[in-house]
């Protein structure tokens, strides 16, 4: 949020350096007023664009290419917004627009310079300590220790005397103890602010966990921590009881009727520019390789039911002669003109007469094939949980992940769906959908 505010600011700054040399001091403020409401407009669409490409993910470097990639699209914004409004704002575009730029990149990057150091230096993080000697709760430390910008240190973990999983013990800067009773004793020494457990050690330290309430210290399950740090869900760690608790919300009625309302609502919407890259799509396939451009599909939906999807065909006629098989990142059976219309979700424009229909939404798990489902549903815990809402187009996992091609891709996929599932909301399909046109825009599509 202060990374947001303080980029609006600069924007804002950036307006002023520019009003100030085109115009001089003496007309200063009128013209200033002018721009500034237009303006306004244009830079809380930048700071959406900069949100959706991870300007703001303060865990990693500044992705110096990604930057440009944003303001490539903020600029584009700008022209647009700028023209389509020229007759309501009464301003100058080009040059003016092309000074602020200018302005904007060197103030930016003194800022976001700024930031960095004083974020650093004032270092204000919270104490963890891990309860738990799993592999899960060393991967939550690492990531921890990783992102240390978010704000927390693991200060402690508590680990069986007889642990022999790798790791556990080898950090030097974290205080390591064998029982709850011997973190209790150190509590206050370590200032610890919250204790994480273990799922697998949970139901076994109640009593424990209960007589440090006195100490006013936050208790988190790692599975649900885990899900609020990294915006996903530990499969393999979460326990039954876990989604008992927090997947027992029920169908929310209302936003269900309104995801369905717009997703019929956009796809109409859109339905002209649709039919016209149908039939270009249709005839680039076409042309490409011999065979039918359409191929259909069998997929598994909400509740477990079976639908027959459509797809413009992108792999060569007999690509699965040998049976159903994963389709790799390099996959040699997808043709030319099949790369192409994958990395721009083309294929996919068919299967809006699935969201039509019902079967899909726009948002949501991308539908797998029975086939495949009942392998994965034997092979990763709680899979089936993706099937409790409908499918979609794109989703939380396609944007998060890159191409998946293996049972362990799709579990780490899983993670992403549930975390999907749970968390279902009007803003986090709107993130989704934002992500999903930035991915396609980067030819990133699968």
């Amino acid at each position: 949020m202060v990374l947001a505010l303080g980029d609006f600011a600069v924007m804002v700054g950036a307006l002023a350096v520019m009003v100030l040399y085109r115009y001089g001091t003496d007309k200063f403020s009128e013209h200033f007023a002018k721009h500034i409401y237009p303006f306004l407009i244009v830079f809380f669409l930048w700071v959406i664009a900069f949100y959706v490409l991870e300007i703001y993910n303060i865990n990693t470097p500044f992705n110096h290419r990604k930057f440009g990639v944003a303001m490539a699209v903020n600029t584009m914004i700008a022209i647009t917004f700028i023209y389509l409004f020229l007759d309501v704002v009464e301003i100058s575009p080009r040059r003016n627009l092309a000074i602020l730029l200018v302005a904007f990149v060197p103030l930016f990057y003194g800022w976001r310079f700024l930031f960095t150091r004083v974020i650093d230096a004032m270092a204000i993080t919270k104490a963890v300590a891990i309860i738990g000697s799993d592999k899960y709760a060393l991967e939550l430390a690492a990531q921890i220790g990783q992102q240390k910008r978010q704000g927390f240190r693991v200060a402690a973990m508590v680990c069986d005397s007889d642990s022999n999983v790798k790791g556990c013990g080898s950090e030097s800067q974290i205080q390591m103890f064998q029982t709850v009773a011997e973190l209790k004793d150190h509590i206050p020494t370590l200032k610890i602010d919250i204790i994480i457990v273990s799922d697998s050690w949970y139901e076994s330290i109640y009593a424990d966990l209960y007589e440090l309430l006195p100490l006013r210290i936050q208790f988190y399950q790692l599975t649900t921590f885990w899900e609020r740090f990294l915006e996903s869900i530990p499969i393999y760690s979460a326990k039954e009881s876990w989604f008992l608790e927090n997947f027992n919300r029920g169908t929310n009625r209302g936003y269900s009727f309104i995801k369905r309302l717009m997703d019929l609502t956009v796809t109409l919407i859109f339905l002209p520019l649709v039919l016209v890259l149908a039939g270009i799509t249709a005839l680039l396939v076409k042309m490409s390789s011999p065979g039918p451009a359409l191929f259909s599909q069998t997929r598994v939906g909400r509740n477990d039911q079976h639908f027959t999807i459509f797809k413009f065909r992108s792999m060569v006629v007999d690509a699965e002669k040998d049976g159903a098989q994963w389709a790799q990142e390099r996959d040699p059976r997808i043709t030319p003109v099949g790369r192409f219309i994958r990395a721009t979700r083309l294929d996919e424009i068919p299967q809006l007469w699935n969201v039509l229909r019902g079967d899909m939404s726009i948002i949501g798990p991308r539908p797998e094939r029975p086939e495949f489902v009942r392998q994965l549903a034997r092979e990763i815990p709680h899979y089936h949980l993706r099937h409790l809402v409908r499918p979609g187009l794109t989703g939380w996992a396609q944007v998060r992940y890159r191409y998946g091609a293996s049972t362990e891709d799709a579990a780490v996929k899983l993670t992403y769906d549930l975390y999907y599932v749970k968390n279902i909301s009007a803003v986090l399909d709107i993130k989704i959908a934002l992500k999903t046109v930035f991915t396609i825009l980067g030819g990133q599509g699968r």
